[in-house]
Parts: C-alpha cells; sequence; structure tokens
C-alpha cells in the first residue's frame, strides 16, 4: 500500500491511496483511453462531529461526490482519467478546505480522513 500525506488549505487531512485494479470499457472519447477503466474509489471517513459534503476540485469546477455524516465514513466512485485529483470539503457548519493535488491513475482506492477539529 502506498501512502502519501497531503497538506491542505485552512485544514490538515490525510489522503492515501492504494492500487485496487478494475476493469470496464470506455463509452466516449471524452473520457479518456479506450480498455482502461476511468473509475476511481474516494472512502471519506469523517472524524468532525460536523456533517461534510465532498467534492472533487478542477480549477474553479466542482463535482459533488456525496455527504458523509458526522463520526461517519462513506464510500465514493466516481469516474476520473485527469492525472491528478483534488477534494473540497465544505463543513455544513464552518468553513470549507481543499486538499493538495495528489496525483491518481484509474482503478485506485484513495481515502479522505477529515479532521476532528478545523
Amino acid at each position: 500500500m502506498i501512502r502519501r500525506r497531503l497538506s491542505v488549505i485552512a485544514a490538515a487531512a490525510i489522503l492515501a491511496a492504494a492500487g485496487c485494479g478494475a476493469g470496464r470499457s470506455a463509452g466516449s472519447p471524452l473520457d479518456g483511453p479506450a480498455g482502461e477503466s476511468d473509475e476511481i474509489e474516494i472512502l471519506v471517513r469523517n472524524d468532525n462531529f460536523s456533517q461534510v459534503t465532498v467534492y472533487t476540485a478542477r480549477g474553479a469546477s466542482y463535482r459533488r461526490l456525496g455527504i458523509v455524516p458526522g463520526k461517519g465514513e462513506a464510500t465514493f466512485s466516481t469516474e476520473w482519467y485527469l492525472p491528478d485529483i483534488q477534494l473540497r470539503v465544505k463543513f455544513l457548519a464552518g468553513p470549507d478546505f481543499l486538499t493538495e493535488r495528489l496525483p491518481v491513475s484509474p482503478g485506485e482506492l484513495l481515502e479522505l480522513i477529515v479532521p476532528s477539529r478545523q
């Protein structure tokens, strides 16, 4: 398992990556190279009491993955074929933060740990 520590803007969180192979066919030329899986999984463990909404971030564009309750966890799957990823975590009550960019490959499992303190 490969672990990478990331710093975030306005908070501390850890995003770790570990490869896990998966395969499916590409549906559109815009989805990336044909024959390769372009899906990744993101496991979010929320150690905070506040509910969070997790988004993928690319420039000024955000794509909602889902909601994780306080002191809970959830796993999200999303198509991703870009060479790196950045996540945005928005607290129900409080500020949001961005993780650092992390190199990612299709088929990987990412783990995001939202700290108990903002």
